[in-house]
């Protein structure tokens, strides 16, 4: 009967083991196309107008059992002195201790936790994201827009990302009075990933 028993468990843990690697086996990666694609924001600038920027430097990876996205796994590192407005002076001071202090915190990082589907090519993305020292779970929004091939016959899909947080979450900019620039901050991304 013990012989039994242990037959039966060496064959569960054989079964797991297999079904583990196969999973492993069917997954593929996709990375961002850095240079066709957009991490912008927007935050509203004394309550009349927004001012729009993004970060130029960052790395975004998808890894994914099927090509919907359903069950994927996100990861995305953003290197915070690569935030452009569009104004050195600016961007220099957003690089700043008064915001990012980018000198010691010179990465933003985001990993996802949970994907569950909203509707059809639409996705809710839960994960925690580090920047400036805290990290806070946030959710975005992800919209799968197509898949076309690359010059080279490569698999491309493009992806759309949204969500907004509240930068003082993250003590960016915190003796920065709200009515010069909102707690809300817009997050629009634009990305396109390569299937490799």
């Amino acid at each position: 009967m013990n012989k039994i028993k242990l037959t039966l468990f060496f064959l569960s843990v054989s079964l797991l083991t297999s079904s583990a690697f196969s999973q492993q086996d069917n997954s593929t990666q996709w990375d961002a196309d850095v240079a066709h694609s957009n991490l912008g924001f927007k935050v509203k600038h004394k309550g009349i107008s927004n001012t729009v920027g993004d970060f130029r430097d960052f790395d975004l990876r998808v890894t994914a059992s099927s090509d919907n996205f359903e069950n994927a796994e996100i990861t995305l590192n953003i290197k915070a002195k690569s935030i452009n407005t569009a104004n050195e002076s600016r961007d220099e001071h957003l690089r700043s201790g008064d915001f990012f202090d980018a000198g010691k915190y010179p990465e933003i990082v985001f990993k996802s936790k949970k994907i569950t589907t909203q509707k059809e090519k639409v996705y809710l993305v839960a994960g925690d994201l580090t920047m400036h020292g805290v990290t806070k779970e946030i959710v975005l929004t992800m919209t799968h827009n197509g898949t076309a091939k690359t010059r080279d016959g490569r698999e491309l899909a493009g992806l759309y990302f949204t969500t907004t947080f509240n930068r003082l979450d993250f003590q960016i900019g915190a003796e920065l009075p709200t009515v010069m620039v909102a707690n809300e901050i817009e997050l629009h991304a634009e990305i396109e990933v390569i299937k490799k």
